[in-house]
């Protein structure tokens, strides 16, 4: 009987990058539980025996994958800010955000069935690990954009929390108005209340 390849480090570091990117483009599209892992292994043409061999479950592609997700998003949020040191340029990242947010809903909705049904599957210590701290984020973008608030932190959060929420009423604003539009409309008067 002849015996299994073995993967080199570099192998499974090149097959993990695939299929994240694979299970991140899959998750957008179809969502978690449309994903299957038999699709994931022919288009990285791999074996599922080598998918189980890198993941135990398919829910650990899926938790390493969303930590990927928000380490890049929150990335992004920070670059652009120290790029852009003023209320407009805060304004902007808020605007790239609820954007991305908009384009990807199966990434980024957790109170979505499909979304609620991959969270359940997960241990604590996943859930854990893959709990963003959003109010942390919301601090060092503020650090990162060197202004200064004019309330309090929790407070300011709160109101930008609640803004980036009104992706819930797309359906409902689009009927009307242009979605975006009032977005970026409130955006820029939110930040320029909260901000000295």
């Amino acid at each position: 009987m002849p015996s299994k390849p073995v993967l080199s480090d570099a192998d499974k570091k090149a097959i993990r990058m695939r299929l994240g990117e694979l299970c991140e483009e899959c998750w957008i599209t179809h969502g978690y539980k449309k994903t299957s892992i038999k699709y994931l292994c022919e288009n990285a043409g791999i074996s599922i025996g080598t998918f189980y061999t890198l993941y135990p479950k398919k829910e650990d592609l899926f938790s390493e994958t969303i930590e990927l997700i928000q380490k890049r998003l929150k990335e992004k949020i920070l670059d652009s800010n120290r790029r852009r040191q003023t209320k407009e340029g805060f304004a902007q990242s808020i605007k790239e955000l609820f954007r991305e947010y908009d384009s990807k809903p199966f990434l980024y909705n957790v109170n979505t069935p499909d979304f609620q049904s991959f969270v359940t599957k997960l241990p604590k210590e996943a859930l854990e690990k893959i709990k963003f701290d959003s109010f942390e984020t919301f601090k060092q973008a503020t650090q990162a954009a060197n202004l200064t608030l004019k309330i309090e932190p929790p407070q300011a959060y709160g109101i930008l929390s609640a803004l980036l929420s009104t992706t819930s009423a797309k359906e409902t604003l689009a009927a009307t108005c242009d979605y975006f539009a009032v977005f970026d409309c409130m955006a820029d008067i939110l930040v320029n209340s909260i901000f000295a």
